[in-house]
């Protein structure tokens, strides 16, 4: 095993140094011509400088070569790192502008060449000592540890995106070690920002070389910006205080840093853009408008998306509103949002999905879309746009059975007595004997038998006579019966999970504790009868929107799913909305 993984290594070193790569580099680029210059030469690969030779500069030491070797598995991943380097230290012949040429060096039959470092010498005064090979001290300036601000470009658009940096740079040869203490970042006016997230909550190290000098750059923040005015915006320069070269033996020495400061020139867009445009500038914006299907029947639901999607501010993104025909019942809309933010700036996507369902059945038009941004390559307003789509509703065989069962009731002639004044002669007459006394009879014994019987039943009629002649409070406690068993068959179907019958549960029982408390006629309700019988009845607003809110979202649970806290909370919802429309009655 232990020999397979070397096996392993080896393989990735090879892949890993089939690239080849060198650089060069020195550690100032301002001196005199009594100062020295160290000139480094690093490739990942070694090669043979030992004729090498300047035009402008003597080589008074060196070549100093050092090499290293790194492997690691981060996992399961392979990475092997060759560094090898040369240095240099070279004196000016001369002063004025001086350059080191490129070097040039062959790898696998491929030449490859450095960049020319430019180095500016002044006139001397002292005769040269050859320095060590330990960094040098002399002539420090602030080209060796500065802070920055940095954008890629300063002249931009009103609303165009650009990342911008803070950044400290220290001289590889210079600082040894760096610690930053504290910093303040400014904030300025007129720009949007939004920042950036850095992996492991730390900003990588890197390396970069600017005008020969390799520099270790620390990033303190990385963030998106967008001017929100035209003319001129000023970012005030940030400030940094550190301890650098401190170590074992040194206490180090306090440094404190201020950055440039950033002018940035904001353009004004071109002046009249179309109606259609929300203020978007950015690049390669897409509109996709999804229509599910154009043919459908009354009460059947219809799913509209707009999807937009592009390289812009998105989070500031308006999406386009639908004007709707008005026998198109319309549900809340649904934003959702996908946005990445990264170096390159805001991308990402943002749609809109609308549900809606026909009422009546004819033909509607769904409006045309047009979006308008302005795109930062063609310089110019760009408007997508979506044609009207027109959809054709047909008559849905439940509305043909519903208009069939709603006849009118034939109304009921009252019989009115016209007099009862006149009655006519009675020609005979009927005599009785009472000659006969009743007591000991067998009448008098039924009726003496029978008395306590009555009495009972009298005395059961009286103790409940308000249940028997009140016939309202009747009705409400047949009701109150009714609504707990509607209440228990939606628990039941709320504890298995069953979101569409429990809905059609909560529908039942508002629609029979509506219909019978406050007398409506089953085939008259509808949401507007109920709720101007609620107004009438002087029932609080509040309670008519809740109520309103639950048959929304029963109705809902028909065409799309609904997730469980949602059902948990109308159950919650019509418990308190049945106790409050109790105690008004």
């Amino acid at each position: 095993m232990r020999y397979f993984l070397f096996f392993i290594s080896i393989l990735f070193s090879h892949l890993y140094c089939s690239q080849f790569s060198i650089e060069a580099y020195v550690n100032q680029t301002n001196i005199s011509t009594d100062d020295y210059i160290k000139f480094t030469i690093k490739s990942n690969e070694r090669i043979g400088l030992s004729k090498l030779s300047f035009k402008d500069f003597i080589i008074r030491q060196g070549p100093f070569t050092s090499s290293s070797s790194q492997t690691t598995i981060i996992n399961g991943k392979f990475e092997h790192v060759k560094e090898y380097s040369s240095t240099f230290i070279l004196s000016p012949k001369q002063h004025g502008e001086l350059v080191i040429e490129s070097i040039q060096a062959t790898y696998n039959d491929e030449t490859y060449k450095t960049k020319p470092i430019t180095i500016t010498v002044s006139k001397g005064k002292t005769n040269k000592v050859v320095p060590s090979t330990s960094p040098s001290t002399s002539n420090q300036n602030n080209s060796k540890f500065f802070a920055r601000l940095i954008t890629p470009k300063k002249q931009l658009y009103l609303g165009e995106n650009i990342l911008l940096e803070y950044k400290i740079y220290a001289s590889t040869y210079n600082i040894r070690n760096l610690e930053i203490t504290d910093y303040e970042l400014p904030m300025s006016n007129d720009i949007w920002t939004e920042l950036l997230e850095p992996k492991n909550n730390q900003w990588k190290e890197q390396i970069e070389v600017i005008n020969g000098v390799q520099y270790r750059v620390f990033t303190l923040k990385k963030e998106i910006i967008s001017p929100q005015k035209t003319g001129e915006i000023t970012i005030t320069p940030f400030e940094v205080k550190t301890l650098v070269n401190r170590d074992f033996f040194n206490r180090g020495q306090q440094k404190k840093l201020k950055s440039n400061a950033l002018n940035l020139k904001v353009k004004p867009l071109p002046p009249n853009p179309p109606s259609s445009f929300n203020g978007q500038v950015g690049r390669n914006y897409k509109l996709k408008v999804d229509i599910k299907k154009t043919e459908l029947n009354v009460d059947d639901p219809l799913d509209i998306n707009i999807e937009i999607s592009g390289n812009g501010n998105l989070k500031q993104l308006e999406l386009p509103n639908l004007n709707l025909p008005q026998d198109l019942e319309k549900y809340p809309e649904e934003i959702k949002s996908n946005i990445k933010v990264n170096i390159n700036g805001i991308s990402g996507k943002k749609k809109l999905h609308q549900l809606v369902i026909p009422r009546f059945h004819g033909s509607y038009d769904i409006p045309s879309v047009s979006f308008t941004y302005f795109d930062l390559n063609m310089k110019k307003y760009k408007t997508l746009y979506h044609p009207i789509t027109t959809i054709k509703v047909g008559k849905s065989e439940k509305a043909t059975i519903n208009t069939t069962l709603n006849f009118e009731r034939p109304q009921q002639d009252e019989v009115i007595t016209i007099n009862e004044n006149i009655r006519h002669i009675k020609t005979v007459t009927k005599l009785f004997d009472f000659s006969n006394p009743i007591f000991g009879s067998g009448y008098y014994w039924f009726l003496l038998s029978v008395s306590p019987i009555l009495l009972v039943f009298s005395l059961f009629f009286l103790s409940n006579r308000e249940k028997f002649t009140n016939s309202e409070k009747a009705l409400l406690k047949q009701l109150n019966k009714e609504t707990q068993t509607y209440l228990i068959k939606a628990e039941n179907n709320l504890s298995n999970k069953d979101y569409d019958n429990f809905y059609k549960e909560i529908y039942m029982l508002w629609t029979s504790f509506i219909s019978k408390k406050y007398i409506i006629d089953i085939a008259e309700m509808n949401r507007s009868t109920i709720h101007e019988t609620l107004m009438k009845s002087q029932i609080k607003g509040e309670f008519i929107d809740e109520l309103d809110k639950i048959l929304t979202y029963c109705e809902m649970a028909q065409y799309s799913p609904l997730s469980g806290d949602e059902a948990e909370n109308s159950l919650i919802n019509t418990k308190k909305l049945l106790l409050n429309l109790r105690k008004h009655a």
